[in-house]
């Protein structure tokens, strides 16, 4: 049994929620748990925010763009305010409509405010206090709004404003300035979109999924190997076409590089990495799907002196590379809205990597030779998949370099991982030729890497995105989740530790 009254506004599935109040002549008590609100479209609360303002001032109408789009619950804890939304979910039958409501803590209210509705209020009485609770982060950068009092929108402001006694209300710079609705470029729906992940068994491709989940995305499609074959052209156009992705991560790859350079290991990477993407290319323009194409820094040859811009001239060393190439042409050619993202060093929790190897062979060895003479930036993917899932949400589309801030070399990211878990293995810094030389490996059976893997990020922070973390950091939160991974507990860090 519900312990609020549920009440409709007359917008498709906002409600004003009136908690039922238990007390005496000492107080009451009230409450909503959060699984109530989730029965109404809440994710999990991931912030709780007031603010406080004097009569007559109004904030609003705000919202977040995609994919950081916040539902609300909000309510007024002193003073009186009047709460004005706005239905801006363009496939909603009360699209562009909207309702005020007045909160008070006398009335003990609070207004269930989607995802997709533009938000904002006006204060009645000097401090008021207003407190939300919202289902996904604060990102300034996807901050947008509506112009208070568009016509179009039929907001019944005179006689709110009489209703305080305000002949002028007061707005921030940027809420006078704002664009009426008819006028702003607005993705919002009230049907989900739907994902489609190919390599969810990998570590990238699993954090895209875990991303999604903690944004409150459900329409997710992630199949695995055993499910479906990205070579059988067949299965993954009636796959994609009967599902219609709105947008695709193509994750899935063959990234053993040493085995691509011959034999068997050399026809599955080109199967895979060529015929494979040009099969999820294809089924994604059929559908109309924004794909996203995972890259790499074998693409260049690693001769360059300084860092790698999306403009230098590609060169790979290796049939990986060339085959991740192929992907990135097939990519590009065959679908126009389309993103690339070349990163490097990639490490997460799902999966084998140079970090795990490190932890794991600190046990049982005094020393460990790791080579010096390549450098370039790791990257932990729960920070490239948040910036995906962003990008993904976008027009911005191309090549873009995305990986954590910084560089290294594996000498000193090895020894980094040996100072952050505490351990006194020593790190001897070797060549890469050295390497192999010293464990009786023909180099004829090794691919080339690139020694150079630096890669500018100037066009992703110039595109609008943020830079990811820097990678000393990420190491440290990968970490984290290995020790918690094996261990069920938090990891103590070294002191001085990021």
């Amino acid at each position: 049994m519900a312990n609020y009254e549920k009440i409709e506004t007359g917008l498709k599935d906002c409600f004003i929620l009136v908690p039922k109040r238990f007390g005496d002549d000492r107080g009451y008590f009230e409450s909503v748990t959060n699984e109530q609100l989730r029965e109404l479209g809440f994710n999990d609360i991931t912030q709780i925010s007031n603010s406080q303002s004097d009569k007559g001032i109004i904030r609003g109408l705000h919202y977040q763009r995609d994919p950081y789009c916040q539902a609300k619950v909000v309510r007024c804890h002193r003073g009186e305010v009047i709460d004005v939304v706005v239905d801006i979910r363009k496939d909603s039958p009360t699209y562009g409509k909207s309702i005020s409501v007045k909160l008070t803590p006398e009335n003990g209210r609070l207004l269930y405010v989607p995802r997709g509705f533009a938000h904002g209020y006006v204060a009645l009485q000097d401090k008021s206090l207003f407190e939300y609770y919202v289902d996904n982060e604060y990102m300034p950068r996807t901050e947008g709004g509506i112009l208070w009092n568009d016509p179009d929108l039929n907001i019944n402001w005179d006689e709110i404003l009489k209703e305080c006694g305000v002949n002028e209300p007061i707005l921030s710079a940027k809420d006078k300035v704002r664009l009426p609705l008819k006028d702003t470029e607005i993705e919002f729906r009230r049907e989900p979109r739907r994902y489609f992940i190919t390599g969810v068994e990998g570590q990238l491709g699993f954090d895209i999924v875990r991303e999604l989940h903690r944004r409150g995305e459900k329409c997710i499609l992630a199949p695995k190997l055993a499910d479906l074959d990205i070579t059988d052209y067949y299965k993954v156009h009636r796959i994609i076409s009967e599902y219609k992705p709105d947008i695709i991560f193509h994750c899935a790859a063959w990234t053993q590089v040493d085995k691509a350079e011959y034999g068997l290991g050399n026809d599955m990477a080109r199967e895979v990495n060529g015929r494979g993407t040009q099969n999820i290319a294809a089924a994604s323009a059929k559908v109309g799907a924004k794909l996203v194409y995972i890259s790499t820094d074998y693409v260049y040859d690693g001769q360059k002196d300084g860092i790698y811009t999306e403009e230098d001239e590609t060169n790979p060393l290796s049939v990986y590379g060339e085959t991740k190439l192929l992907g990135e042409r097939l990519t590009a050619s065959i679908n126009p809205r389309h993103f690339i993202a070349r990163t490097s060093w990639v490490f997460g929790v799902n999966g084998k990597n140079f970090i795990r190897t490190m932890v794991n062979l600190s046990e049982g060895n005094h020393e460990l030779e790791v080579v010096n003479d390549q450098v370039g930036s790791p990257t932990y993917t729960v920070d490239l998949a948040k910036t995906l899932v962003e990008m993904a949400h976008t027009e911005k589309y191309g090549i873009y370099h995305i990986n954590n801030n910084g560089f290294c070399s594996w000498a000193e990211l090895a020894s980094n991982v040996m100072d952050q878990i505490g351990s006194k293995t020593r790190i001897i810094p070797v060549t890469t030729e050295e390497y192999y030389k010293n464990l009786g490996v023909d180099l004829k059976y090794i691919a080339k890497r690139p020694l150079n893997s630096r890669l500018s990020k100037d066009k992703l922070v110039n595109s609008g995105f943020a830079l990811l973390p820097d990678w000393q950091s990420a190491v440290s939160r990968y970490l984290d989740e290995l020790y918690l991974e094996k261990n069920g507990v938090q990891r103590k860090h070294i002191k001085g530790e990021k």
